[in-house]
């Protein structure tokens, strides 16, 4: 039961009901088809109060940005193990990122429209989050062992994210069914791709 239920919404609660309206109203019109009007109304709050946490649409869509990759980095590690053997590692980054963009459509839908926005002026500064301290320790301990090639991890990672990205365009669409098998072989056609 939500606490909040019988009073105001507090500052926090209402900064997540703008980004959950946004998410959806991105999702489904665009950046240019969802209006700050359209999202007051959406997010059932006035127009100011959208400007009293954002300066302005391009500042709500990087915050809403941020909060997804974010959460896709979480689920990636979910039930990490920095001892487990590369490969090991690796095959748990990949299911696990792939399961979560299969039960976030609207996130990962958001995501792609993001990175290949024009729109946004600052993109390319904004789509390089930090790399997580665990996934740095994954490529450093690639590159030390001598397993991966000698490419920036921004590119090894681009090579994984990409073949992955454009196939759960696929299974969202219903044009491909992951199997296990096939789920598997997939893998191993990444983890080829980036070792040596």
């Amino acid at each position: 039961m939500n606490v909040h239920s019988e009073s105001q919404p507090t500052k926090d609660e209402k900064r997540r009901q703008i980004l959950e309206a946004a998410l959806e109203l991105f999702s489904d019109y665009g950046f240019h088809g969802a209006s700050m009007a359209k999202l007051a109304q959406k997010a059932n709050v006035p127009v100011g109060t959208i400007y009293r946490h954002f300066a302005g649409k391009e500042e709500l869509i990087h915050a809403l940005y941020v909060e997804i990759k974010r959460e896709r980095i979480a689920a990636m590690l979910a039930g990490y193990d920095p001892e487990a053997p590369l490969r090991a590692r690796f095959d748990l980054f990949w299911k696990n990122s792939y399961a979560y963009c299969i039960a976030h459509p609207r996130e990962f839908k958001f995501a792609e429209q993001y990175a290949f926005s024009p729109f946004l002026k600052d993109v390319g500064k904004a789509i390089h989050i930090d790399m997580s301290v665990e996934l740095g320790r994954f490529f450093g301990d690639g590159y030390a062992q001598g397993v991966f090639k000698s490419m920036p991890p921004q590119i090894l990672s681009a090579i994984i994210t990409g073949s992955q990205n454009a196939l759960v365009t696929r299974a969202l669409a219903g044009i491909v069914t992951l199997n296990p098998t096939d789920q598997q072989s997939v893998m191993d056609a990444c983890w080829d791709a980036i070792t040596v």
